[in-house]
């Protein structure tokens, strides 16, 4: 059992490492142009442990997205049950900005996006499996909880809107060249779509009732 634990972590260990430095690579040089021979050489690692962890460059993506989605996780259950829908997707926006501007940074997230526009494999920002959605259609589907009687296309055209509006945060931060930080220079922006989020739901529920804003 002791072995198998010390293999085990000896494992983990060779996968972070790995991880790391691809991560590091592409930030540096853009995804096309690192290769695994590379990113073996520079980790200090083989050829096979590489895929033994990982089935291609593109998983090292896969597997961050993985570990942000658990860091999203815990900041959605730590929000308080009673605390206002509003002010949940205002703090839960802003947790997740800080996270990539904090553990991805600029450079990284550039590589990410260049690379999803032009790789099919690159599905994640769309994956309705993943960690991120599922918190956003569960805000979203809070937020029509005080308007009984919504339907789930409601729900998912307000989780369409949220998942826009964050990714246009996060490309204008890549493409702007000053040193603000994500989280500072989104913040207008999370106001912004807060106050959208409240419109689009008010909008829905007057055309609803047949009232005239």
């Amino acid at each position: 059992m002791l072995n198998q634990g010390n293999k085990q972590a000896r494992g983990e260990k060779t996968q972070k490492k790995i991880l790391e430095t691809g991560l590091r690579l592409f930030a540096k040089k853009g995804f096309d142009k690192v290769t695994v021979d590379e990113i073996c050489k520079e980790s200090g690692t083989s050829k096979g442990s590489f895929y033994q962890h990982f089935s291609s460059k593109s998983t090292l993506f896969l597997v961050k997205f993985s570990e942000a989605d658990e860091h999203y996780m815990q900041v959605f259950n730590s929000l308080p049950k009673e605390m206002d829908i509003y002010k949940k997707i205002e703090l839960f926006v802003h947790e997740v900005m800080c996270f990539l501007n904090d553990q991805m940074g600029k450079e990284l997230m550039k590589v990410i996006y260049s690379s999803a526009l032009l790789s099919k494999e690159h599905t994640y920002f769309l994956n309705k499996d993943r960690g991120l959605t599922i918190i956003l259609r569960s805000l979203a589907a809070e937020v029509y909880q005080q308007h009984p009687g919504a339907s789930e296309q409601q729900v998912e055209n307000l989780l369409t809107m949220m998942n826009q509006a964050m990714m246009g945060m996060i490309y204008h931060w890549g493409v702007s060249q000053c040193e603000r930080t994500l989280q500072d220079l989104s913040s207008y922006m999370i106001g912004v779509l807060v106050e959208g989020v409240k419109s689009s739901t008010k909008h829905s529920h007057d055309k609803k009732d047949g009232s005239v804003g």
